[in-house]
């Protein structure tokens, strides 16, 4: 048996970064298929349990099987009502968990109401408005040019410093400029007060700046008056009774 060469071994077991991400994408899935069928098997016990128990109450004359189902009927209603509501206050917002896909107003122009000099912004904002959330339209994931959040399908990538992911850093520029999505063809920064509190002074909102650095990465957060009025599709979770 020869001698054991560590270095040329542990050499060996280089691998590209690329098939290694691949491999950790494999495991995750993996992993969130077990997860899900573990949580299947338990909710089964559970539904047991409940089925068994109704089964006793109903035999024992403590409910009756119809007064059940009036009341659970009117709880679903009672559901749907309050998540439409709360949909209303808050046009374009949704909690994570969920998925989302943005739906566009074909009519309406790829260009902003009142454009604005970034060039000469930049150097005071440092592209702040690359810090706006919001979900990407079919189409753009279709193409495949702009990023996803993995963790929050399908809102634009951010970086963990809280930036578009394909913002440089070095000056600010978009590297996806020309492929960039709608909502950021008909953004402009003039009429968002979150961004200027002194829009012709160039004065920014310090306090909007100091809430993003503390801000939570789920949160959905679109970005100014014309992101905030966006539609947005919700895909309701499996088994969700909210239309």
């Amino acid at each position: 048996m020869g001698t054991f060469d560590w270095l040329q071994f542990s050499e060996r077991r280089n691998v590209d970064p690329v098939d290694d991400l691949d491999r950790q994408m494999r495991r995750d899935s993996f992993f969130t298929q077990a997860t899900l069928e573990e949580h299947g098997r338990e909710r089964r016990k559970i539904e047991a349990y409940v089925a068994a128990l109704l089964d006793l109450l109903f035999e024992r004359g403590v409910i009756a099987p119809e007064e059940l189902g009036a009341q659970v009927r009117a709880k679903q209603a009672q559901q749907v009502e309050e998540a439409a509501a709360e949909r209303a206050q808050s046009p374009g917002m949704t909690q994570w968990p969920a998925v989302v896909i943005r739906e566009d107003n074909d009519g309406a122009p790829d260009t902003p109401d009142a454009p604005v000099d970034c060039a000469a912004r930049l150097p005071i904002c440092g592209a702040v408005c690359c810090q706006l959330r919001f979900p990407l339209s079919s189409d753009e994931i279709e193409l495949g040019r702009v990023k996803w959040d993995l963790g929050h399908p399908y809102v634009i990538r951010h970086t963990d410093e809280g930036f578009c992911s394909h913002n440089d850093r070095s000056n600010g520029h978009c590297g996806v400029y020309d492929d960039r999505p709608r909502v950021c063809k008909r953004y402009s920064c003039a009429d968002d007060a979150r961004i200027w509190s002194d829009f012709d002074n160039m004065v920014l909102n310090e306090e909007f700046l100091r809430e993003r650095l503390a801000g939570d990465d789920f949160v959905f957060q679109p970005g100014g008056a014309e992101m905030a009025a966006t539609p947005v599709a919700l895909i309701e979770k499996p088994g969700s009774s909210a239309r």
